[in-house]
């Protein structure tokens, strides 16, 4: 028995990070399916489109109720719950004959967008003290591994088999997971904390800020930015989050604490999530779209819907190999720095695409970069939090960052549409100019980050000198 319970805690951290590899992996299914589920299904591309957009709508709603439970006593009955509404939103979809059941389908999968984070706060809860770091860097870079993998899988089954097949590969991620949480994770301990109130007024006020927000982002393009609809989305977004910040101050047991989201690292934390998100969102995005366009247009790689989602593996190298380097980094110059080396390298891969976009090596150089700093971005980014939050609201400050890391990837992607579109020939694919202005654009915003966060740096050297020296 003694030996069993030795290895079932040494396969604590393997279980969350397949929890988070596999919930990643089915949280980037569909881009590539659209066309396909668009000809079968008999709708146009733009209502497709909704299979990412209600996704990520119930997302941002669960993603912060489940980091505020995540932080409780009932930690693992709620993963467990989690990834029965996954699997059951995967076998509707795997099963959907109408274009209605599929959308629920991959509105039931929404969940998992906020599972990085809850895998992070249980590692919290469940690994030695000394250990947890290390976890949570590890955790973070099964984001970008998970989406690179996915690309390829996604890719193949849109080229060469029924788009359903995706869904019952999902369905196929999350078994294993439910199984390994039963059997490895502890069981529960409620009668040794308090169970954490999630505020029904609270969730409505800040799941309505969210839903705006994802709105505003992903249609604002489609919409018109000076439309009726964007400006409303717009005010409902202002109101819902001074009115959910009102709110939350005085209650006991908020959904996530302002004043936490007020501290410095906190605020460099989700700032640094949402621009950069954005910003490594307007590679992929563009990256996938040039590779398959024709070589008629004189940039185009002309590659089919598999071989341009194979494009991605090298993020996912470049992920890993961001791992190992980030905790040595961070272990050297701190979580900022890292950050900040995150930032100049998501910069550096968007202008090498802008200038050197013609060859196939080119596209796999960037990626691989882009994977690098991506990785280093998403591993310093909770070790901000994890150094400024105490223990009992990790899960909730986290599952907030990871909520504008998902605004900004929609905001970057609804961007580079709308870039491509306003370079449109007439032959209806984007033109040269418009890539080149899309991956400029990226860089100048990672720049500008880059730069928040070195000036972050220099304040604070400065006030520790200044404390030494009094």
């Amino acid at each position: 028995m003694d030996a069993w319970r030795v290895r079932r805690a040494g396969a604590v951290l393997p279980l969350l990070v397949y929890c988070g590899l596999c919930t990643t992996v089915i949280s980037s299914l569909g881009a590539l399916l659209i066309p396909a589920v668009a000809a079968d299904q008999r709708v146009p591309v733009s209502t497709a489109q909704w299979m990412l957009t209600g996704n990520l709508l119930v997302g941002a709603v669960t993603t912060p109720v489940l980091g505020r439970l995540a932080d409780g006593p009932r930690s693992r009955r709620m993963l467990l719950l989690a990834l029965t509404v996954v699997a059951l939103g995967s076998a509707l979809a795997a099963t959907a004959e109408t274009f209605p059941q599929l959308l629920a389908g991959r509105a039931l999968q929404g969940p998992t967008c906020g599972m990085v984070p809850v895998t992070m706060a249980l590692a919290r809860r469940h690994l030695p003290s000394d250990r947890v770091g290390r976890a949570i860097a590890t955790l973070a870079v099964t984001a970008a591994t998970g989406a690179g993998l996915s690309c390829p899988l996604t890719g193949f089954i849109a080229q060469h088999l029924d788009f359903h097949w995706a869904f019952w590969l999902a369905l196929a991620f999350v078994a294993p997971a439910f199984a390994g949480v039963l059997l490895i994770l502890p069981p529960d301990r409620a009668d040794r904390e308090p169970r954490p109130a999630a505020d029904p007024v609270g969730v409505a006020l800040l799941a309505a800020g969210l839903v705006c927000l994802i709105l505003l982002a992903g249609q604002g393009a489609q919409w018109g930015w000076r439309s009726p609809a964007v400006l409303g989305l717009l005010l409902g977004t202002l109101l819902s989050a001074g009115g959910w910040a009102w709110w939350e101050r005085p209650t006991g047991r908020p959904l996530v604490r302002p004043a936490l989201l007020g501290r410095s690292d906190v605020v460099l934390a989700n700032v640094a999530a949402f621009a950069l998100g954005a910003a490594a969102f307007v590679g992929l995005s563009a990256v996938g779209t040039m590779a398959q366009a024709p070589a008629s247009t004189g940039y185009g790689l002309d590659l089919s819907v598999f071989a341009g989602g194979c494009l991605m593996l090298p993020m996912s190298a470049g992920s890993q190999s961001a791992g190992r380097l980030s905790r040595r980094l961070t272990a050297k110059a701190g979580p900022r720095a890292t950050l900040a080396a995150g930032a100049a390298l998501v910069a550096v891969a968007q202008l090498c695409l802008s200038a050197y976009h013609y060859r196939l090596w080119h596209l796999l150089l960037a990626i691989a970069l882009l994977g690098l700093g991506t990785g280093l971005t998403w591993t310093s980014v909770p070790m901000l939090v994890h150094g400024a939050v105490p223990a009992g609201e990790l899960g909730s400050v986290l599952s907030f960052n990871h909520v504008l890391r998902i605004a900004g990837s929609t905001l970057g992607s609804a961007a580079t549409g709308a870039v491509l579109a306003a370079h449109t020939a007439a032959d209806g694919l984007p033109g040269d100019a418009g890539y080149r202005m899309a991956f400029t654009t990226s860089a100048a915003g990672c720049g500008l980050v880059l730069v928040g966060i070195l000036s972050r740096m220099v304040a604070e050297s400065s006030r520790q000198t200044l404390r030494h020296s009094g």
